[in-house]
């Protein structure tokens, strides 16, 4: 045997007792465990534990909307959204510190509306089934969306803020050019009926003008409380 093949086999041999005495990586344990969606946003989002070749289950309390999924498909070998139970299976584990974030809304109205969880991989376990608890119509989630509503009544104030005379200078609307203009409408006559103009206004900007008319419908009683005939032998309000 020639020395270069000694030192080729020494080196297998090496490299072989070097991985022996390497310990084996720990067995996933597979667990079935019960998890609640949170109520209030300082609570963390609930975490779900995947591993390649394992299906993982995920039951909710409440009727899951099947076209309200969001999740990086590309990512999972297995993706099925049904009534009340969500299946998952990655095509490989997630890295050290990675979370997918998977988002699916409920078709019911209570609240949560939504549910909102973290995937990760775990070294040392997997899930089977995970039960998750919507506590649903709790106070703290009813006190959470009226926050949440509060804030988007917030922005639509501002919103509506905008569109007065500040939003028209700032879409350019309203500038120094702009003006109002001059409406005549004609006094009707004594006997006039029909509709007249009582009071017409405008301005002017540089592309459109705005006009307001009001307007009085001569001639014509309010309407109010009476009587009408009918076939049957009393009269009818």
């Amino acid at each position: 045997m020639s020395l270069p093949m000694k030192w080729l086999l020494l080196a297998l041999l090496l490299e072989a007792s070097a991985a022996a005495a390497q310990p084996p990586l720990p067995a996933r344990q597979r667990q079935d465990r019960r998890a609640a969606l949170p109520t209030t946003s300082a609570e963390p989002v609930p975490e779900l534990y995947v591993a390649a070749g394992n299906l993982t289950l995920v039951a909710f309390n409440g009727p899951l909307d099947r076209d309200s999924l969001v999740v990086d498909r590309t990512r999972f070998r297995w993706v099925d959204v049904g009534d009340r139970i969500l299946a998952l299976e990655p095509f490989t584990d997630l890295g050290t510190g990675e979370r997918l974030i998977l988002q699916v809304g409920f078709k019911d109205k209570a609240l949560p509306a939504k549910a909102v969880l973290a995937v990760v991989s775990k070294v040392d376990v997997v899930d089977g089934k995970v039960e998750v608890d919507r506590r649903a119509n709790t106070p703290e989630a009813l006190l959470a969306a009226l926050t949440q509503k509060e804030a988007e009544l917030e922005s639509l104030k501002v919103r509506c803020e905008g569109s007065g005379p500040v939003g028209l200078m700032l879409a350019g609307w309203l500038t120094a050019a702009s003006g109002p203009l001059r409406l005549e409408a004609k006094s009707p006559v004594a006997d006039a009926r029909g509709l007249v103009v009582q009071q017409a206004f405008g301005y002017q900007s540089t592309s459109s003008a705005l006009v307001a008319i009001k307007l009085h419908n001569l001639g014509l009683q309010p309407w109010g409380r009476g009587r009408r005939a009918s076939s049957c032998p009393e009269p009818c309000r």
